[in-house]
Formats: structure tokens, C-alpha cells, sequence
């Protein structure tokens, strides 16, 4: 999957918050709305877990379905699956990585990212969300900033992202939105899903 090629919209793991606690299944009710974009953001989970929730993803996967594993570039190249690393960590080595991301949570952090040549950056919070408590958001802005900033490189603006505010932030400049708790705890992911897709299919034009 190229940075060019890449969906509007990123689902962002956390088995905390999946219904019923299965996170499996939701993953897989996703796909089947829409979702061909998986960031599996599990930090604390041991590397031999996140290995077999990264297998196990792989094999449920429809065909065009990208995943990337956030923090751990080992198990990336080794899964072959993309990296996404958090704002904080240091530049990992490229090499056997075909895909990679950052998370920037304002101007300076964007311009880091862009400097290691990243495919994507994922930008937030951009509003109040239960992952960040007491994060009042970023606002619209940081991502308008950060699409200018990055372009042509693809911008996902997360953080209490819904689908009503899917075309404000693609009017923005996003390329989409990366979103956790509006897909996975939700009493369809796949209708979830499905409603987000069709927001970004219309607000993109």
C-alpha cells in the first residue's frame, strides 16, 4: 500500500473499550463495513500477544486491508506489517518497513515527522476524547495546519472524531480520520463503520 493509495479511514485498536470485550470480532465487523485501514495500538500487551493478535488480523483480513502495528518496528518487519510510532519514541531504522506513520499532537511534532519522511501523520486530539482525559482538544486547526504542512502526505485527524464532523475536518485538508471508541463500541461496528465511510466518501467529493 502506497502513502497514495492509502483509505480514508484508520481504525485505531484498543480491546479495553471493544464490545463485548472482543476485540476480534469487532475488528472483523469492521472490515465488513468498509475499514482497509487497522492501526493495532495495544501498549500493554506483551510482544508475543500483539505477534498473535497481528496473525490472527492478517488472516481475517479482505483482500487491500493494510494493517500497522503501533511502537514496535520488530514485530513490523517481521509480520510485515506497517509501523505507526507515537510522537515520543525515537526514529526507528527504515529498512523492511514498507509502511510508516506518526502520531504529532502539534506543529513542532509534525514538522519531526515530516523530517524522517513519513508516509502519513496522524494528528491530535483534535477534539475532547475519553483516551486523552482532560485533553480539551487541539481544535479544527491542528489539522488544517498540519494537511498544509504535510501535503502531498496524508493527514488523519483523531480525537473524538465523528462522523458529523467528518466533512469539517476534511474541508480542513485531512485525508480522513483515525477513530477508536466511535467504531469499536459501537453496537455495530460494521453499520459504524459503514456510516463513516459513506461521510468521507461524500465529504471528499
Amino acid at each position: 500500500m502506497t502513502a497514495a493509495g492509502l483509505p480514508r479511514l484508520m481504525l485505531v485498536t484498543d480491546r479495553r473499550v471493544a464490545r463485548r470485550g472482543d476485540l476480534l470480532r469487532a475488528v472483523r465487523d469492521a472490515f465488513e463495513g468498509g475499514v482497509r485501514l487497522v492501526q493495532v495500538r495495544e501498549k500493554d500487551l506483551p510482544d508475543e500477544s500483539v505477534r498473535q493478535l497481528l496473525r490472527q488480523l492478517l488472516e481475517s483480513a479482505p483482500e487491500g486491508a493494510t494493517l500497522v502495528v503501533n511502537g514496535r518496528p520488530d514485530l513490523a518487519r517481521e509480520t510485515g506489517v506497517g509501523l505507526h510510532m507515537p510522537a515520543a519514541l525515537p526514529a526507528p531504522q527504515r529498512e523492511g518497513i514498507a509502511l510508516y506513520g506518526r502520531s504529532a499532537h502539534d506543529e513542532a511534532q509534525c514538522r519531526a515527522a515530516l523530517a524522517e519522511r513519513v508516509d502519513y501523520v496522524v494528528a491530535g486530539p483534535v477534539f475532547p476524547t475519553a483516551s486523552k482525559p482532560g485533553h480539551p482538544g487541539s481544535g479544527v486547526e491542528l489539522a488544517r495546519r498540519a494537511a498544509e504542512l504535510a501535503r502531498p502526505v496524508p493527514v488523519y485527524a483523531i480525537g473524538g472524531v465523528t462522523v458529523s464532523r467528518v466533512p469539517e475536518l476534511l474541508h480542513a485538508g485531512a485525508h480522513g480520520v483515525a477513530v477508536c471508541r466511535a467504531i469499536l463500541q459501537a453496537p455495530s461496528p460494521r453499520q459504524a463503520a459503514e456510516a463513516f465511510a459513506l461521510a468521507l466518501e461524500v465529504a471528499s467529493g
